[in-house]
C-alpha cells in the first residue's frame, strides 16, 4: 500500500516536520550539506508520519508491559516468580528513589523535564553522523524515543527510523505526562541477566528493591543501560568495563551539577557486585528454590484454568505476562522440615527417591511437597506425577468398605498362608498368595499387614466395592498404556494388596478423610488467584463430601491407631500426639510406603527406584515401608506437631461383639495350608468367586 493513502499530513506533523527542518539549520553544516540534510529530513520525515496510523486523544500508543506473576506461600511470602522473556516487576515512580531518577535523567536524557519527546540537537548529530559515515553512528534518543522504538520492535539505526521514533515520541508526550513516561521507561529498560526494569535490576545485583538503593547502585545500573551485556558485573571482563564506564557516569554527573564530590568519592569507593543473585526464574519452566515442586505444579494448574484464558495461549501470556498474584496453601516451615526429614534415607548415589507430601484433613489444602531429589536434579514431581503401586496401603479401602458394610474392627478371618483364590488366566485355574498368619480379627489383620487375610475380606466386601469406595475417595490409576482411567475400570484379584498405580498425594488425601470424620477433600494447591490491582480472578472452594460414616471414619482411625502402638506402623509414633497409619510394600520390594494422618495432618512417604521395578536395597538391606518410609514420616511429623495443641481423635462408637468372617472357595478353604487339588473342589465348597464380584458366601457367622 502507498503510505501517503494512509492518510493526509496533519497539521501537527506538519509542525514536526518543520521542528526537525529548522533543528538541521541550527547545526551549522554548510549550505550544501545543509540543503541535503533538510530536504532528506524532510522528505523522510513527511512519508513516515503518513505512514504512521491515526491516534485518536483516549488511544495509548505503548501496549501493556508484560509483568512476572508471583507466587506466594499460605504466610503471604513470595515463594516464586513466573515469567517468559523478561522478568519485570513494575513499580510507581513515587517508590524510586530520587538518587535513580536523577543518575538516569542525568545519563540518559539530561532535558528530559524541557523538551517535547525529541531533544532536536541531539538528533540531528545522529542524522549527520549517520549521513556522513552511512552508518549507525551516535545516538540521540530521548528517553521517550526509546520508548517509541520499543513499541514498534524495530531496532534498526537509520534516519528513517530515527524520524518515526520522533513522531512517535511527540505524539507520546501528548497522551502521557512526563512522570508516566519517566515511570515507565524505568520499568522497561533492559539491564542484563533477564532482568528488565529497575525493581528486577535491583533484585538482581543487590538482592534488594528497587526503593532501598542508593547513589552508588543507581549510579551504576544507570551506567549499565548503554550495554548491558558488555557491562557484566559477574564477568571479569564485565566488571572491568563497567568500572570504566561509571567513571564516565560519574563525570558526567558531576558536570552538570547532578552529584557532589562526596557523592563521587562515595561511589568510587562502592565495590560492584561480584554476582548476581539470580531468581532462578529465567525461564517459563523453572521456579525459585524452595518451592519448586510446589510451585511448578502451581504453574501447570494455571495453564489449564479457564478463569485465566479461553484458550492455551491466553493462559500462557495471563501467567507469565499478566502479573498475576497467585496465593497458595505452601507452608514454607513444614517444608523446610520435610525436606530435612528425607534425609533419614542413607544416599543412595541417585538409585532411590524420596517423595513426601501432606495435606489437612480439614480442606484439602497441600502444604508440604517434596517430589523428588531436588527440582534443579528432576523436575519429574513423583507425588503428583507419578504412579507408583500403593501396596499395603491400599488396604485402607478395603478396611472402609468392610466396616461400611457392617463388619467391625473384632470380627474374624482367616489368615492362613498361602491363600488361592480363582484365576482363569493361570495354568492352574488359581493364584496363590503368599504372607499372612493366623485367623485373628480385622484389627490383628491389620496390625501383622496379612496378605492374606485383606484378600479374603476383599472377596468376601467385593471387589467393586472397594474400587467404588478408593473411587470416592480421588483415587484414580492408569492402564496398560498408561492412560489414566477411573479405578473401577479395572478390579483385578489382587487389587486389596495394591497393584493398581495411584498417585501419593491422592492417597494421603484419601487417609485425611478419615481424619476428617468421613468428610473427603480434593487436593488442592492454589486458594486464590488475582491481578496485580487486587481483582480476583479465582478463589477456591471446596464444602467436601462425606465418603463414609462418622462411625465408620472412627473405626477405621481406631484400628490405624492401633496399626501405630502395636502393629507395622511402631516406627512411626509421635510423642505427645496419636496418630494413625499403615504401612505399604509392593511386591520384589520395588515400593516402601508410610501413609499416616492425626486430626493435624495427614501426610504419605513414598521410597523407590524411579526407573525400575528392583528391590530397595540400601546399605545392604531390604526395605519395608515399616523402614525407612516410617522414619521418614516420623522425622517429619514430630517436629511438625511440636508447637501444636495435641489433638485426640474422635471416640469410636461400640460395637457388636465379633463374629467369625468365613470365606472359602473350591481352592482355599481358609483353614488349611495344604495344596488345593487342581480339578475337584473339597467337600461342600462354594462356587468360585470371579475376580470382582461380590462374594454373598463369608457373612459374618455366630
Amino acid at each position: 500500500m502507498d503510505p501517503s493513502s494512509v492518510h493526509p499530513p496533519r497539521r501537527a506533523d506538519l509542525r514536526i516536520v518543520r521542528l526537525l527542518i529548522r533543528a538541521v539549520g541550527a547545526v551549522g553544516l554548510g549550505g550544501v550539506a545543509t540543503a541535503l540534510v533538510m530536504m532528506l529530513t524532510a522528505s523522510v520525515a513527511t512519508t513516515t508520519m503518513r505512514a504512521v496510523p491515526e491516534v485518536s486523544e483516549d488511544e495509548v500508543l505503548l501496549a501493556p508491559l508484560a509483568t512476572r506473576s508471583i507466587i506466594y506461600d499460605a504466610y503471604g511470602s513470595e515463594m516464586a516468580i513466573l515469567f517468559a522473556e523478561e522478568d519485570r516487576q513494575e513499580v510507581p515512580l513515587s517508590e524510586v528513589p530520587d538518587e535513580v531518577q536523577r543518575a538516569v535523567l542525568g545519563v540518559e536524557d539530561a532535558d528530559f523535564y524541557d523538551h517535547n519527546g525529541v531533544s532536536v540537537r541531539a538528533v540531528v548529530r545522529a542524522f549527520t553522523a549517520n549521513v556522513s559515515s552511512g552508518a549507525s553512528g551516535q545516538g540521540g534518543s530521548t528517553i521517550t524515543m526509546q520508548l517509541a522504538k520499543d513499541s514498534r520492535g524495530n531496532t534498526d539505526k537509520t534516519i528513517k527510523r530515527k524520524v518515526q521514533d520522533a513522531v512517535l515520541a511527540m505524539r507520546i508526550e501528548q497522551q502521557m505526562s512526563k512522570d508516566e513516561i519517566l515511570e515507565r521507561y524505568l520499568n522497561t529498560v533492559y539491564l542484563g541477566h533477564g532482568a528488565y526494569g529497575f525493581e528486577a535490576a535491583s533484585e538482581t545485583y543487590f538482592n534488594k528493591s528497587v526503593s532501598e538503593i542508593g547513589w552508588p547502585e543507581a549510579i551504576m545500573l544507570a551506567g549499565m543501560i548503554q550495554s548491558p551485556v558488555n557491562y557484566n558485573p559477574a564477568s571479569e571482563n564485565g566488571r572491568a568495563r563497567l568500572e570504566r564506564r561509571r567513571e564516565v557516569v560519574v563525570q558526567q554527573l558531576l558536570g552538570s551539577g547532578v552529584i557532589t564530590e562526596e557523592i563521587a568519592a562515595q561511589v568510587r569507593e562502592t565495590e560492584l557486585p561480584a554476582q548476581v543473585f539470580q531468581r532462578k526464574a529465567s525461564g517459563d519452566s523453572e521456579q525459585l528454590v524452595g518451592g519448586g515442586y510446589f510451585s511448578e505444579h502451581v504453574k501447570q494448574l494455571m495453564l489449564a484454568m479457564p478463569e485465566l484464558g479461553a484458550t492455551r495461549e491466553d493462559r500462557y501470556n495471563a501467567v507469565f505476562g499478566g502479573g498475576l498474584r497467585v496465593h497458595t496453601t505452601y507452608d514454607p516451615t513444614a517444608q523446610r522440615l520435610a525436606e530435612e526429614a528425607v534425609k533419614v534415607v542413607p544416599d543412595s548415589d541417585g538409585k532411590y527417591f524420596t517423595g513426601l507430601v501432606s495435606v489437612d484433613p480439614r480442606s484439602g489444602a497441600v502444604r508440604t511437597m517434596v517430589g523428588g531429589p531436588d527440582f534443579e536434579t528432576s523436575k519429574f514431581n513423583y507425588v503428583t506425577q507419578g504412579w507408583r503401586q500403593p501396596g499395603s496401603t491400599f488396604k485402607y479401602f478395603v478396611l472402609v468398605a468392610a466396616l461400611e458394610r457392617g463388619y467391625v474392627p473384632s470380627d474374624t478371618i482367616s489368615g492362613a498362608s498361602p491363600c488361592r483364590f480363582p484365576d482363569p488366566s493361570e495354568e492352574q485355574g488359581y493364584a496363590q498368595i503368599k504372607g499372612g498368619g493366623k485367623t485373628t480379627t480385622i484389627t490383628g489383620q491389620t496390625q501383622s499387614s496379612s496378605n492374606c487375610g485383606f484378600m479374603r475380606l476383599g472377596q468376601v466386601v467385593g471387589l467393586d466395592n472397594v474400587a467404588a469406595v478408593a473411587a470416592r475417595m480421588g483415587i484414580t490409576t492408569i492402564d496398560s498404556t498408561n492412560t489414566e482411567i477411573p479405578i473401577t475400570k479395572e478390579t483385578p484379584l489382587t487389587m486389596p494388596l495394591g497393584v493398581k498405580e495411584a498417585h501419593a498425594v491422592n492417597m494421603a488425601a484419601a487417609y485425611a478423610a478419615a481424619a476428617n470424620d468421613g468428610i473427603y477433600h480434593a487436593p488442592y494447591y492454589i486458594d486464590r488467584i488475582t491481578t496485580a490491582g487486587g481483582e480476583v480472578l479465582y478463589e477456591h472452594a471446596d464444602a467436601g463430601s462425606r465418603v463414609m460414616s462418622v462411625d465408620t471414619a472412627r473405626l477405621v482411625t481406631e484400628v490405624l491407631a492401633k496399626n501405630v502402638t502395636g502393629g507395622t506402623g511402631r516406627r512411626a509414633a509421635l510423642k505427645g500426639q496419636v496418630s494413625a497409619g499403615k504401612t505399604g510394600t509392593t511386591q520384589n520390594n520395588a515400593d516402601a510406603w508410610y501413609i499416616g494422618f492425626t486430626p493435624h495432618l495427614a501426610t504419605a512417604v513414598w521410597l523407590g527406584n524411579p526407573s525400575s521395578q528392583d528391590d530397595i536395597v540400601i546399605n545392604g538391606r531390604r526395605i519395608q515401608g515399616a523402614d525407612l518410609p516410617s522414619r521418614v514420616w516420623k522425622a517429619f511429623n514430630e517436629p511438625y506437631h511440636e508447637k501444636l495443641t495435641a489433638v485426640e481423635f474422635g471416640d469410636a462408637p461400640e460395637t457388636r461383639k465379633g463374629k467369625v468372617i468365613r470365606y472359602r472357595n473350591k481352592y482355599d478353604s481358609g483353614v488349611t495350608r495344604r495344596p488345593a487339588p487342581a480339578t475337584t473342589a473339597p467337600p461342600g465348597a462354594v462356587p468360585p468367586v470371579a475376580p470382582g464380584a461380590p462374594a454373598a458366601p463369608g457373612a459374618p457367622a455366630n
